[in-house]
């Protein structure tokens, strides 16, 4: 009887532990089900921006970190990883439990230190059951720490070896995988602690499949190595410029930059020859040693393609007044309206423009302090492009209108210019009809080249007279890739924006500014331009006629012309918004045909070499040579 009731007993007890079991179990399972599976974001990592020919311009990050697609890497890489880090990855996963490498990458993955080890492992184990082994093993080779600020294997590679990982030997492979165990203190650095490395990398070659043949490397980088290779990457001057613009043209494509590899258009050779001109840092440059209010920039587009081949601006490519360096658009538009390049023109000392609000009786008359060849009343339009005469080129402004000069201008690839509204200078995009522009923001000034742009478009612009009025866009940026994914690649081709035949008038008047003549005769077609030292607020404040802008005293200088092969725009100005008379170090007052025009001589000089000489075309004399206001 007592048998019976303890048998009884003994089954209501394990009844009801088998119920308790079940019972957590479903919990177990409710909860379980509870916890959602984290998605994988995008790999990010520091920007690795390079030169056009893939050569390293600029690492941009605080830490190192190059994601690539792991399953284009030598297997020994990731076999290295597995033996030092997790031996039975590929077998693990049993009785529901993830993976070592699993729980590690998680870790990553979800950022969250204070977790508990139960539900660390529990999404884990879902992580893997989602997205499987590959994948995890590929966002942990591009994630995992290994020292030296190197987050992911290509990243490592080279703060370790100066290459990429693709490049690594077993040897070298074992070596980075080391350095997992404790990548904060560098415990099995070779460099740092040569017998603890070497020890530790005959552990993980014993257990690495086929790792018996790989050879302690001796070429690891030492700390001083690479914290000099370290600097080289990450940008300083120079360099940081064309980071910084690459990134906000990434920007601008509403495409991360972090991550990214990003291969741009800046030719290094055409780049060094560039800085070697106007950069006051380098010895022989145009700029060293002139005061240090002055500051130069320089762009060099190609021809047809708009690639943007050196560059030496700020990121933000800070506008300026062109001057006469915009005279192309208003000879572009004049010919096409039938106003011929031999057309002549008043070009008195000041001339009233009463169409144009322009008159002495209110003291703002056009003025100019230069004269027409030999003093002569009236010259060419030629002569007056060329010269830079303010009132010819006022006078063809007012009579082709503005609308017309605005739409040839975004015709010919000026994005932007500006113009002030309610006294501020305001960014104006050029993506109307000239009518709905002007002149609500730009009036005939816009002849005299009133109206700021960047140097980036008053290339691009030369860039289209060059390519006999084929346009392109200006980009300093030709691809976009994200872990050997490509996500962007410029559009390159061309549009038709004006007339060959004016595009060939335009080029062979531009041709005979003698500032652009290289040393040994060659000609470039070059334009030239001052815009002058703005008038203070108490200058501006008197009345009318009591204060006249000195015509003489320039705050802006530029040059921009072309060859077939190249674009090239130049400018000379002031450092940040306060405004001086340019000045040289000896004390000369600069305008364009000096110091812009020296810088623009000399790089093409340098650029162009072994290219061949440009043959100025005859011009087709295109418009009606009676249009002017003097006969």
């Amino acid at each position: 009887m007592k048998l019976k009731i303890g048998r009884r007993r003994l089954l209501v007890g394990v009844a009801a532990v088998v119920v308790l079991l079940g019972v957590a179990g479903a919990a177990a399972g409710v909860y379980a089900n509870s916890v959602a599976v984290p998605d994988l974001p995008p790999l990010r990592g520091s920007t690795d921006i390079r030169y056009a020919d893939g050569s390293p311009l600029a690492l941009v990050g605080r830490d190192d970190q190059l994601p690539i697609d792991t399953r284009h890497l030598p297997p020994h890489v990731a076999a290295a990883v597995l033996a030092a880090e997790n031996p039975g990855f590929r077998d693990e996963h049993w009785f529901g439990r993830p993976s070592r490498l699993g729980v590690q990458y998680t870790r990553i993955l979800i950022d969250a230190p204070n977790i508990g080890t139960a539900k660390l492992a529990l999404i884990a184990r879902k992580v893997e059951d989602r997205y499987g082994k590959d994948t995890i093993l590929d966002r942990y080779l591009n994630s995992v720490y290994f020292g030296r600020y190197a987050y992911g294997v290509e990243a490592a590679a080279l703060d370790f070896f100066g290459k990429q990982a693709a490049e690594l030997t077993p040897g070298e492979a074992i070596v980075l995988a080391a350095q997992l165990d404790s990548p904060g203190d560098g415990a099995f650095d070779p460099t740092l602690h040569p017998d603890a490395a070497r020890r530790r990398f005959d552990e993980i070659r014993k257990e690495m499949p086929g790792g018996d043949g790989a050879q302690f490397p001796a070429g690891t980088l030492t700390t001083a190595q690479w914290e000099q290779q370290r600097k080289a990457r990450h940008p300083e001057g120079v360099a940081q410029y064309l980071a910084d613009k690459a990134i906000l043209d990434i920007a601008a494509l509403n495409l991360p930059y972090e991550g990214a590899r990003v291969i741009t258009t800046i030719d290094p050779r055409l780049q060094q020859a560039l800085v070697k001109q106007v950069d006051a840092a380098a010895d022989g440059s145009v700029m060293h040693g002139q005061p240090a209010n002055l500051r130069a920039a320089a762009v060099a587009v190609q021809p047809g393609t708009g690639r943007i081949l050196a560059y030496y601006d700020d990121a933000r490519a800070t506008p300026g007044p062109p001057g006469n360096a915009f005279v192309p658009i208003t000879l572009a538009a004049a010919i096409k309206a039938g106003i011929s390049l031999q057309s002549r023109w008043l070009a008195p000392a000041e001339m009233d423009f009463p169409s144009e609000g322009r008159l002495a009786k209110q003291g703002n008359p056009v003025r100019d302090v230069k004269r027409c060849p030999g003093g002569k009343p009236s010259c060419t339009l030629l002569d007056a492009q060329r010269d830079g005469l303010r009132l010819p080129l006022f006078a063809v402004a007012s009579k082709v209108g503005a609308p017309a000069i605005v739409d040839m201008a975004r015709a010919c690839g000026v994005g932007t210019m500006w113009a002030y509204e309610q006294d501020k200078l305001t960014p104006v995009p050029l993506d109307r009809a000239g009518k709905e522009l002007a002149p609500k923001y730009f009036q005939a000034e816009i002849g005299l080249g009133q109206y700021p742009l960047t140097l980036a478009d008053e290339a691009n612009l030369m860039a289209t007279f060059a390519s006999g009025g084929k346009r392109a866009t200006a980009h300093i940026v030709a691809e976009v890739s994200y872990a050997g994914q490509t996500r962007y690649h410029a559009d390159e081709h061309t549009e038709a924006a004006l007339d060959e035949g004016v595009a060939r008038d335009v080029t062979w008047a531009l041709a005979q500014q003698p500032a652009g003549r290289l040393a040994d005769g060659r000609p470039t077609a070059a334009a030239t331009g001052e815009w002058t030292l703005a008038p203070t607020l108490a200058e501006r404040s008197q009345p009318p006629g009591q204060f006249q802008v000195d015509l003489t005293k320039f705050a802006h200088a530029s040059i921009a012309g072309f060859t077939p092969q190249l674009a090239v725009a130049v400018r000379v100005g002031n450092k940040g918004d306060e405004e001086h008379v340019l000045v040289d170090r000896t004390g000369a007052r600069i305008n364009a045909t000096t110091m812009p025009a020296q810088i623009y001589r000399q790089f093409l000089a340098e650029a162009l070499a072994g290219a061949p000489r440009f043959d100025v075309p005859q011009p087709l004399a295109l418009g009606d040579p009676n249009t002017g206001n003097a006969r």
